[in-house]
């Protein structure tokens, strides 16, 4: 591992465990072994630091989510490759899916919110998208996609911390259930 991929992984592992704002940088340089100088070189501070490690993290995911969340007329079949995107990166990268679960509900202040927040608009903005562009197959569901959005993010959370609990795997029957129930409801 490359020093800068050490300071990243020290940094989440203290994010988690102590929390953003009560981390101080030389408390991740001390864990990575480092004096503060290399940090401050590969990260400029502390947000540049909390800005590299979410990128770090997310990029493939954001790959992989645009792809699945563009919508090919089958509603079904796209939900499920968004549900099968999130629950794929929950399953390889947990510590850091459970800490930014946390961290998407942060108070509105500071460098959480101000990193974070922009990451769940961006999920939020091509699901809509996604629901919008299917509307219009399904004209039952016009006005409705940003509700669609959140709830439909909100579920895959739900299950993917039913996960973390040990209640399902997040397999493709997960998969499938998770989506039945989001379409249909409780009488599905």
């Amino acid at each position: 591992m490359t020093t800068k991929e050490v300071l990243l992984q020290q940094a989440l592992i203290l994010f988690r465990k102590e929390g953003y704002d009560a981390t101080g940088v030389q408390k991740v340089a001390d864990a990575a072994g480092v004096g503060k100088p290399t940090l401050y070189h590969y990260f400029g501070n502390k947000r540049g630091l909390l800005n590299a490690l979410l990128t770090a993290h997310l990029e493939n995911f954001w790959k992989d989510f645009e792809t699945a969340a563009t919508y090919n007329h089958d509603i079904v079949k796209t939900l499920e490759q968004v549900a099968r995107v999130y629950f794929e990166f929950a399953k390889k990268d947990p510590e850091f899916y459970a800490w930014f679960l946390c961290m998407s509900n942060t108070p509105t202040e500071g460098d959480i919110h101000d990193e974070v927040r922009p990451l769940c608009e961006k999920q939020w903005t091509a699901l809509s998208e996604l629901f919008l562009a299917a509307s219009k197959d399904h004209g039952n569901m016009k006005g409705r996609h940003q509700r669609y959005a959140y709830t439909f993010l909100g579920i895959i959370n739900a299950s993917i911390q039913a996960y973390f609990s040990g209640l399902i795997k997040l397999n493709d029957r997960d998969v499938y259930d998770t989506c039945h129930q989001f379409m249909h409801g409780i009488f599905s």
